[in-house]
């Protein structure tokens, strides 16, 4: 009996062991897909390329239509389309699946420019190309003209694009998608105007789902007054966030009425330190999917950049990295749920109402 329940120890332990290594192994493969270096055959290399580079001529422009995507059998998930560019005139949506261009498998990069070209020799094209995407089983084809355009300069223009303020009942609620954030001071100054629009809005949906970018003290001054969405950062190097000790003095006019944030799994760099500091008063209620924790820093080396984890970084004394944000409220939404509606929109839109 004793050599019997010997054996089965043994087996229960080696079963545990194995069941650790495989976990431990899934743990890294995903650790290292998700800070994989970035190669000039992907999307997100030109998106983090342009808000990288030092000088606007050093932004690669390239052609494209305005999507974000993830690989896919048999072509690539759209993961969101930017308001106003030729993927969303087009009726290209979040949850589609792009099959084919001119009858060729769909490429997001090459499917419109040359692929023996090196990318800063894109050239503009011109072309009209034909598209098939799948939705909910079903083809359809659409004919698309792409822009080119770099991706820092589409990223602002989709912003200004997204702006919009409706009614429900007798309540306005406005709605803006910062795609990418930046502290470059006429950006800034072109948020505050555009903040302007939205004076008679009862409550506001700031939308951060799949933004990018960098944080200036002046992005909280908009939302949260007197330094409240104030943290500290352990290290000054991080280039996401320019978090001044003591926040100056502002003629910005902060909006002071109920907001909503919304976040997903693609919400990253900056843009999460935003969500972040936005909802540290208690006043703002952030909704959505927990954000990546990526405020890394990347070093460009030709056609390739790498991303190093910012694991010794700490907001406010605590770890970021791989962390991200957690919303007040959690509301799945994946990105192969392609639906007519947005329920973390639909969500944002109830939790105002119940407020204003």
């Amino acid at each position: 009996m004793p050599s019997t329940l010997h054996s089965n120890l043994l087996r229960a332990c080696r079963a545990i062991l194995c069941c650790a290594a495989v976990s431990l192994t899934q743990l890294a493969a995903a650790q290292n897909s998700e800070n994989a270096a970035l190669t000039a055959d992907a999307l997100e290399y030109y998106l983090v390329q342009a808000f990288q580079a030092p000088t606007a001529k050093d932004r690669i422009a390239l052609n494209h239509i305005g999507i974000e995507v993830q690989a896919a059998d048999e072509g690539f998930l759209v993961t969101a389309s930017l308001e106003g560019y030729p993927a969303h005139q087009a009726g290209i949506e979040r949850g589609d699946k792009i099959l084919r261009s001119d009858e060729k498998p769909f490429h997001p990069i090459y499917s419109f420019n040359a692929k023996n070209s090196e990318p800063s020799d894109f050239a503009p094209a011109g072309a009209v190309h034909l598209l098939d995407f799948e939705r909910r089983g079903e083809v359809t084809s659409v004919e698309i003209s792409p822009v080119f355009e770099n991706l820092y300069d589409s990223y602002r223009s989709a912003i200004l694009n997204s702006v919009q303020e409706f009614s429900v009942g007798n309540k306005t609620i406005g709605y803006i998608r910062i795609w990418g954030l930046s502290r470059s001071t006429s950006d800034l100054f072109t948020l505050e105007s555009t903040m302007r629009m939205f004076r008679d809005s009862d409550g506001m949906i700031i939308d951060l789902r799949n933004s990018y970018g960098f944080l200036s003290s002046k992005h909280l001054e908009m939302f949260v007054q007197n330094g409240r969405g104030k943290f500290d950062v352990s290290d000054t190097s991080n280039r996401h966030a320019a978090i001044e000790q003591i926040f100056p003095p502002s003629a910005t006019r902060t909006f002071t009425r109920p907001i909503v944030v919304l976040v997903n799994s693609k919400t990253r760099g900056g843009a999460e330190l935003f969500a972040y500091g936005l909802a540290k008063p208690g006043r703002i209620s952030t909704l959505g999917e927990s954000t990546v924790g990526k405020i890394g820093t990347y070093s460009i080396d030709g056609n390739t950049i790498r991303y190093s984890p910012a694991d010794q970084l700490l907001i406010d004394g605590l770890r970021f990295e791989s962390v991200g944000v957690v919303p007040n409220e959690s509301i799945p939404f994946p990105f192969a749920q392609s639906q007519r509606s947005d329920p973390q929109f639909e969500t944002a839109v109830a939790i105002l109402l119940g407020r204003i």
